[in-house]
């Protein structure tokens, strides 16, 4: 390890410690060491929010979101196209419409225009994704939800410590949703959390991810009705729809260790991103995702594109790989063009008596819908950034310059 290297461990020392507090306390219905308490109360407030929501995975957080926004059957939820099928799977979670748009050809985030034409008097909400570390154009979303009464849902799974026009990711949505899985900047093997500040959005999460509990609260760690109350014979628990999508405390102990070092793991992928950027700087034929003016990317992974016709991307794959490299991924596909779109499109013209809240509002999910992305997405490399040492990731930015060298 060269003397200006830097490596630091995969989980946080002080989440073994997180651990043994929460193990040594044991588990009681009612009662807790309070970890979860503090993850939620601080997360929130490192990314501007006043409240904290822990979830069980961050596909629930944004389902939780739009139940909070009130969402349900007939109302139309725009989603990009580039992005994981969980944003529109939360859509389909509350029986509401994806409505999937284009992204812009530079940035690959959502695009203005496209949200713009796709608003309907059914739209009920906009979930902009910071895709690949990227926050999307926000003012002007913000400008077209206050004209048209919508609710802006953050889906930040990839973007820890993104910054746009010197705003956190996180602060800048009505609510804003965080992933906790394995591959995410912050993690502690799965689950996720919702931030906001509205008190009645905040609550309404929270009802929506505890089964709907009467007196539940938005204070941190409340996520169980006291003994005193559930001991009653004649106690009515629910008087709401929700789900049982808590974060085990368990989970929040490493998650709060990572989090106390959150600005640690944000630098080392931006460390891991700088080195490729050095090299892919220097290639005329692969285009980087667009940085704009005013937005820091966190970069989840180093996305950049193939402009050359003649070169095929499983071969450059497959000699970045022959030559040491870690690999890379191809983009998702377009998330309109996954086959359960498809399916869902002719389960309801076959049976529409089943899906009456689908039948006459449904789009065709089919190709041509985002022309852009599409062209694109077959030619996408995501580098990884998630690389724990210094020396590591400059060993891999300089095997992706072997292997440019090659074509």
């Amino acid at each position: 390890m060269s003397s200006s290297a830097k490596q630091i461990p995969r989980v946080a020392p002080k989440a073994y410690e997180y651990v043994k507090e929460v193990l040594d306390f044991g588990f009681h219905n009612a009662h807790s060491v309070g970890i979860t308490a503090k993850l939620e109360a601080g997360f929130a407030r490192h990314f501007g929010q006043k409240y904290g929501i822990g979830h069980c995975n961050g596909t629930a957080t944004l389902q939780t979101a739009l139940m909070a926004a009130g969402v349900g059957v007939g109302d139309e939820v725009i989603v990009p196209t580039f992005t994981v099928f969980s944003t529109p799977a939360a859509v389909l979670q509350c029986n509401a419409v994806p409505v999937i748009v284009d992204v812009d050809p530079e940035t690959w985030t959502i695009d203005i225009e496209a949200i713009r034409s796709h608003i309907s008097p059914n739209t009920k909400a906009i979930i902009p994704v910071s895709i690949c570390g990227l926050t999307p154009d926000y003012d002007p979303i913000m400008e077209l939800a206050e004209e048209n009464d919508l609710i802006v849902i953050e889906d930040n799974a990839q973007c820890y410590s993104g910054y746009y026009k010197g705003r956190i990711a996180g602060s800048i949505g009505h609510m804003a949703s965080f992933s906790f899985q394995s591959s995410k900047t912050l993690t502690c093997g799965d689950g996720g959390i919702l931030i906001c500040t509205d008190d009645k959005l905040a609550l309404a999460a929270r009802k929506a991810s505890t089964i709907g509990f009467i007196d539940i609260s938005v204070k941190p760690g409340d996520n169980v009705v006291s003994e005193q109350l559930r001991c009653q014979p004649d106690y009515q628990r629910h008087d709401s729809i929700g789900w049982n999508q808590r974060l085990p405390e368990v989970a929040a102990a490493v998650a709060l260790a990572e989090l106390e070092r959150i600005d640690e793991l944000a630098e080392m992928r931006t460390y891991s991103a700088n080195a490729f950027k050095r090299v892919i700087d220097e290639c005329n034929w692969i285009q980087s995702q667009k940085n704009p003016e005013g937005h820091v990317n966190a970069y989840w992974n180093y996305a950049a594109m193939i402009t050359r016709d003649d070169i095929d991307w499983s071969e450059f794959l497959s000699t970045f790989i022959k030559l040491g490299g870690d690999g890379f991924y191809g983009s998702y596909q377009p998330v309109h063009l996954e086959p359960v779109f498809a399916n869902l499109n002719k389960a309801v013209d076959e049976n529409p008596k089943r899906y009456p809240h689908f039948a006459d509002r449904l789009p065709r999910y089919e190709k041509g819908s985002c022309p852009v992305w599409e062209s694109i997405q077959p030619r996408i490399i995501m580098l990884k950034t998630n690389y724990f040492d210094t020396d590591e990731a400059d060993k891999q930015a300089e095997i992706l310059a072997k292997t440019i060298s090659r074509f």
